[in-house]
């Protein structure tokens, strides 16, 4: 899908841990916010976008496109992204697309750090053990199907195929001595890539659905127990 240059284009990230929005048009970023969160992001993103649109002077019924990271990322505000693009979406009468996350990290570590020239590893935190982890070709094509590893199997994968890591910025693990050899790029997920790449990237689009690697941590009912008889 490609956009008209004059209409602006509104991307929203609340997967990771931030909340982030941005308006894009004319092939580059009008405004732009983001405020490390991992939590709140349903309070925070409403009035986000409200302070962008006024601060670009541009009103939302002349949006083009709503794009939202969907995931892998932090069930609560990956939902919040999602429910409030769709809805937007519906209301303005226009596209919502979905983008995924680890090409929303790779565009911003490109957008931080210059080209990223070889085969890459994107790793998002989980909030768990195991960490989500994609392989990337360099235009952020999906290589492989997305995996849960441990930092060690992020490690062994990166050495083996000679992958440039890049990891969320939150993610600590690869800090450590052993992972020194590593080329490894920190990034932050933010709606500056996702716009960046909804608008520039149809390639890229997917439905505004969520991606899960693994089931959401809901613990369901116990079924009741049959009562005893009566005596």
């Amino acid at each position: 899908m490609i956009f008209p240059a004059s209409s602006p284009l509104l991307a929203i990230d609340t997967a990771g841990s931030a909340c982030s929005v941005a308006l894009w048009a004319e092939r580059g970023i009008l405004a732009h916010e983001i405020a490390a969160t991992l939590h709140g992001h349903a309070v925070a993103l409403a009035p986000m976008i409200e302070r962008i649109a006024a601060g670009a002077g541009i009103s939302l019924k002349s949006v083009s496109a709503v794009a939202v990271s969907c995931g892998p990322g932090g069930f609560t505000g990956m939902r919040v992204g999602l429910a409030t693009a769709r809805a937007l979406a519906l209301s303005i009468g226009c596209p919502a697309i979905g983008i995924d996350s680890f090409a929303v990290l790779a565009a911003a570590a490109r957008r931080s750090t210059g080209p990223l020239e070889h085969g890459l590893l994107a790793v998002l935190d989980s909030r768990r053990e195991e960490l989500f982890a994609a392989t990337l070709n360099a235009s952020f094509t999906p290589a492989d199907a997305p995996m849960l590893l441990t930092a060690a199997e992020v490690a062994a994968l990166c050495r083996q195929r000679r992958l440039r890591l890049v990891a969320e910025a939150e993610l600590t693990d690869f800090a450590d001595p052993q992972f020194a050899d590593l080329d490894v790029a920190h990034a932050r997920a933010d709606a500056a890539a996702v716009a960046e790449l909804a608008a520039l990237r149809p390639d890229l689009h997917l439905p505004a659905e969520p991606i899960y690697l693994r089931p959401p941590d809901v613990s369901q009912p116990k079924p009741a127990l049959p009562k005893a008889p009566a005596p």
